[in-house]
């Protein structure tokens, strides 16, 4: 679990000597410290690090620019450099690190980096045991609400509180997955922590889950918006807010849902439960085959005909409820022939051998395609 370089600056006693030089730790938060006296070592670091640097290869302005253009490359968390006889930093090297949003704190070359490397070093791994203890305690919650002792004790320990208000959030970014991991999906793991600071994150199969506490499902919603927005290969789907922690399941459940209909049903990479429609009447039962049978109520007849013909009937009569039933419309959609189109649509009612203008089939209609947009999900189109 990462801590915030605040925390950490105000465990240091005065006696150590450091200072933070730049405007702020412009929120920064630590997962690791490491020492690294040059440039050419920065490629190994991983992100959100604190760099301990004895100062002795501080020998120009440029050379410690450029240390520290290599430092941000990596999203290193803060620098601290050791200065001999207490000097400090040029207002060039300060103002450099404001600008690139880079914590930098001067040390003096008798500062025990050694005591502190071991106390930070203990506050991040008491805090990763925390964060650890936190994911399982989640897990739990969603997995088996009904045990409550299995979370509720841990998560109110650590400021997850009962009356709080909860949505769970499920979001990947697939498309950018490499043998050596998905930096995306880090970089969205860290952006999401930064600005959702109660949550729990964790990550299965490439998804991020993320459980937001004491926040408006707006303002959830519109962070979640601009990360899906900056980029289309993002997908994330968020689920209702409850206000116990045994119902957390339940807002961890209708995020799935959400989540799947992005990829399958419905053309958008972000979608909120509560803004499904009718979607969240057609994911929300208890008896899979009462879809399937409907489907094939009202349209088997259509689907079994195009199979057998190689015909795109279902795709027509689609485009034809699409454009509200308009042979016009319709015909200008599928650029054809007014007169091609409206053969095409009687022979559609043939086939299915009832009116698809009927109120109460037209409703039918609808429905239906609504269920096979869902897809995979929960309806098996027949084999031949």
């Amino acid at each position: 679990m990462a801590v915030e370089l605040e925390k950490l600056y105000v465990q240091l006693i005065p006696e150590y000597n450091i200072r933070l030089c730049t405007q702020s730790c412009f929120e920064k938060r630590i997962s690791w410290i490491h020492m690294v006296e040059d440039i050419e070592f920065t490629q190994f670091l991983h992100g959100n690090e604190l760099l301990f640097n004895s100062g002795l290869n501080y020998e120009s302005n440029e050379w410690l620019k450029k240390f520290i253009d290599c430092l941000c490359e990596k999203n290193a968390g803060g620098l601290i450099v050791g200065m001999h006889d207490g000097m400090g930093f040029p207002q060039e090297i300060v103002d450099y690190c404001n600008e690139k949003k880079l914590p930098l704190f001067s040390a003096s070359w008798d500062t025990p980096y050694i005591d502190i490397m071991r106390l930070f070093s203990e506050i991040l791994l008491k805090n990763e045991q925390i964060e650890t203890n936190l994911v399982n305690a989640l897990k739990n919650a969603i997995y088996y609400p009904d045990s409550q002792d299995m979370y509720q004790n841990h998560l109110e320990r650590n400021g997850f509180f009962e009356d709080y208000s909860y949505n769970v959030i499920r979001i990947s970014c697939h498309t950018y997955d490499t043998d050596k991991g998905n930096s995306i999906l880090e970089d969205l793991e860290r952006d999401i922590r930064y600005s959702m600071k109660k949550s729990i994150i964790y990550k299965e199969q490439g998804i991020l889950t993320v459980l937001v506490a004491g926040h408006f499902e707006a303002w959830v919603k519109e962070c979640v918006r601009d990360m899906c927005e900056n980029d289309e290969n993002i997908y994330a789907g968020i689920g209702i807010t409850v206000n116990k922690l045994n119902e957390i399941h339940r807002s961890f459940e209708s995020a799935q849902i959400a989540y799947q209909l992005t990829k399958t049903a419905i053309p958008k990479n972000y979608l909120v439960y509560n803004e499904l429609g009718i979607y969240k009447i057609l994911t929300d039962f208890k008896e899979p085959t009462l879809y399937t049978k409907f489907v094939d109520e009202t349209l088997g007849s259509l689907l079994q005909y195009d199979r057998e013909h190689q015909t795109d009937y279902v795709a027509i009569l689609q485009a034809y409820f699409e454009n509200e039933c308009s042979t016009v419309c319709t015909a200008q959609a599928l650029y054809c022939h007014k007169n091609t189109l409206t053969y095409k649509l009687n022979a559609i009612k043939e086939i299915l051998g009832y009116d698809i203008l009927n109120n109460e089939n037209r409703t039918k209609i609808m429905l239906s395609f609504y269920i096979l947009r869902i897809g995979e999900m929960w309806y098996n189109n027949r084999k031949a």
